[in-house]
């Protein structure tokens, strides 16, 4: 992962403003030293990085993204990638803390530019499904689209095809899902929106 200059500088510069005296009255973390640990493959070290920078990481990722859950999700696949990239950390840069910063900055302006990319999921799309097996006026079409929909079901991938039973019968929220699923809420609005775009798709 290669370093950004100015994106490196800024988060360097904000990370010193935000640590202030709080780490006068906290025992030191030589952040270089877990970057060396992680570059190895310690996530115990990551873990360290993670209990003394949460909620100032959490905090800078939910300026940029303005959503809790997708703060969350930021903070997921920071950390992600601090474990993969760090061996890519340069000391003659910056500092280490400035560098985990830029991470998660960088991280959070993904995705929120993903965010305004993101297709919202229409709630006619789900309707459109369900009312084209309720009110198909030859009952034999009814159900060749129920056998086709069930087909189409049972060869998706079970996290996906729990994504949109949990949507569509359960009538469950995305964050519901996503914790049910243990995966992001990014990637269970993903599942569903492509998915129900498929089968729609294939049902006409």
């Amino acid at each position: 992962m290669p370093h950004q200059g100015a994106d490196f500088a800024k988060a360097e510069f904000h990370t010193r403003a935000a640590q202030g005296d709080t780490n006068l009255n906290r025992e030191a973390l030589n952040y270089e030293g877990a970057l060396l640990e992680c570059a190895s493959g310690s996530r115990s070290a990551v873990g360290k990085i993670y209990a003394r920078e949460k909620d100032q990481l959490r905090a800078v990722a939910h300026r940029i993204v303005r959503d809790k859950s997708r703060a969350e999700d930021v903070i997921h696949d920071a950390f992600a990638q601090i474990l993969r990239y760090a061996k890519n950390f340069d000391p003659a840069r910056g500092s280490a803390r400035g560098w985990i910063y830029a991470i998660v900055r960088n991280t959070a302006l993904k995705v929120q530019e993903n965010a305004r990319r993101e297709l919202a999921l229409e709630e006619d799309t789900l309707n459109a499904i369900c009312e084209r097996e309720q009110t198909v006026p030859n009952p034999a079409s009814c159900i060749l689209d129920s056998m086709a929909l069930r087909t189409m079901l049972d060869q998706l991938e079970p996290n996906r095809r729990a994504s949109l039973l949990l949507a569509i019968i359960d009538g469950r929220t995305h964050e519901e899902i996503a914790e049910y699923l243990q995966v992001p809420v990014g990637t269970v609005k993903a599942w569903i929106r492509r998915e129900l775009m498929a089968m729609r798709r294939r049902l006409e």
